[in-house]
């Protein structure tokens, strides 16, 4: 459960991000800062509490550039910036979310005390999770490894939804984007050994505690027997199922979302931290963008393609906004069609979801929601759902209820556990 001392803690910071967001005029869309509270301060929470945290550093840097106008002198300063601050503390806020609510976030459901130690941003690896696995099942310790890049892939969607929705997002958080989606092909294509070519050193990452080498030891002892790692060698379940996830690491790192905010970022630096980032494409009266992305599950990894669209409305200064004119029927703010499909140990899997934000008015209430189904070789047919209430007048306007439901199986950044859960949250900036 949530602490009182902690609770307050993040109120407090939710209110003064809120308060300390600059002025935009009426027709611009502005940036956006969330509260979210769910009982573990699971990934979701990390996603949408560390993008408020990113908005409001690039608030703050807004107002320390604008000064410099945009001359030759204020290019050259906010592309320094870009490169030694923005880029190192995009991906610092992103090892945050990794290790705080990714690990973290499965640790505290399991009740496996987690402990997070964060570096520097201008550090190697040198952020790190731990916690206690003693009483835990298999299947529990796969869903902790697998946590930290569950949080990352769950952030960068996230994130990707509200470039969709036309919602401001900065260079530094164009950048965190990007740095959350690269998350897990950095690790795959980059910082762990190929178990066929290097066993010692896939074995001495998988002894250090490495995410991926790791999840793949916990995956074929939840198919199989023991973890098919050794110092000399490895199994060859291991070494297939690496295989699967290089090529779904390059799925990944092809994500269209991932490019547009990183030009989009160069674009901002170039001509100003207030300039409209890179148009999305548009089909009829809708913007939309295809995302890419990987996931490992306790079947095995797998990839996933998302449609994400948003009503197309145009504001001043070149911006995308989905925000309705007065005393227009309300549409919904996006709406995305996913399609998940892998292999692993077990055989196939796959699942297939939908998503909609703001979609029907009710009273003082928007509400929206999520579902999901899937199908997987060890729990067979399952599905989820989740309705968000939000209200929209009042005092307490930006208020919502999160209310979910699962059956057994995987479901990105939701409890492992079947039955129902709730969240309650708080939008400003909208």
């Amino acid at each position: 459960m949530i602490q009182p001392g902690l609770r307050s803690a993040l109120l407090h910071l939710a209110a003064v991000l809120t308060l300390g967001s600059p002025a935009l005029a009426e027709d611009e869309p502005a940036a956006r800062y969330e509260l979210y509270l769910s009982p573990t301060l699971d990934a979701e929470t990390g996603a949408r509490l560390v993008a408020s945290a990113v908005t409001g550093t690039g608030a703050g840097e807004e107002r320390l550039f604008r000064p410099l106008g945009s001359g030759p002198g204020g290019i050259a300063a906010r592309e320094l910036r870009t490169m030694v601050w923005d880029a190192p503390m995009a991906w610092w806020f992103g090892v945050a979310l990794h290790e705080g609510f990714g690990h973290g976030g499965r640790a505290r459901e399991f009740s496996a005390s987690p402990g997070v130690h964060l570096g520097s941003p201008w550090g190697g690896r040198d952020s790190y999770a731990t916690f206690d696995l003693e009483g835990t099942s298999t299947e529990q310790q796969l869903y902790i490894y697998i946590g930290g890049t569950e949080a990352n892939t769950f952030a960068a969607g996230f994130l990707e939804r509200r470039a969709v929705e036309g919602v401001r997002l900065r260079p530094i958080d164009l950048l965190h984007l990007l740095s959350n989606r690269l998350v897990a092909s950095d690790y795959i294509l980059r910082t762990t050994p190929n178990p066929r070519t290097s066993p010692a050193r896939f074995y001495a990452e998988y002894a250090g505690g490495g995410d991926v080498a790791n999840y793949l030891g916990f995956l074929h002892q939840l198919h199989g027997t023991g973890s098919g790692i050794t110092p000399a060698s490895t199994d060859a379940t291991i070494q297939r199922e690496y295989r699967r996830l290089r090529h779904q690491a390059f799925w990944n790192a092809l994500d269209p979302g991932a490019w547009w905010a990183l030009a989009s970022a160069m674009r901002l630096a170039a001509r100003g931290d207030d300039t409209a980032p890179v148009p999305l494409p548009h089909a009829g009266r809708f913007r939309f963008l295809p995302v890419l992305s990987n996931e490992w599950t306790p079947s095995g990894g797998e990839a996933s393609l998302e449609w994400i669209m948003a009503p197309a409305v145009r504001a001043a200064g070149g911006f995308a906004s989905s925000t309705a004119a007065p005393g227009a029927t309300p549409r919904p703010r996006t709406f995305s069609f996913i399609g998940r499909r892998g292999r692993g140990p077990s055989g196939a899997f796959g699942a297939l979801g939908a998503a909609a934000e703001d979609l029907v008015a009710a009273r003082r209430f928007f509400l929206g929601g999520a579902a999901e189904i899937w199908d997987d070789p060890r729990n067979g047919l399952g599905g989820g759902a989740r309705v968000r209430a939000r209200l929209t007048r009042g005092y307490l306007r930006g208020l919502y209820l999160d209310l979910g439901v699962k059956s057994q199986g995987y479901w990105v950044a939701q409890p492992a556990t079947p039955g129902p859960y709730l969240a309650l949250g708080l939008l400003s900036g909208d």
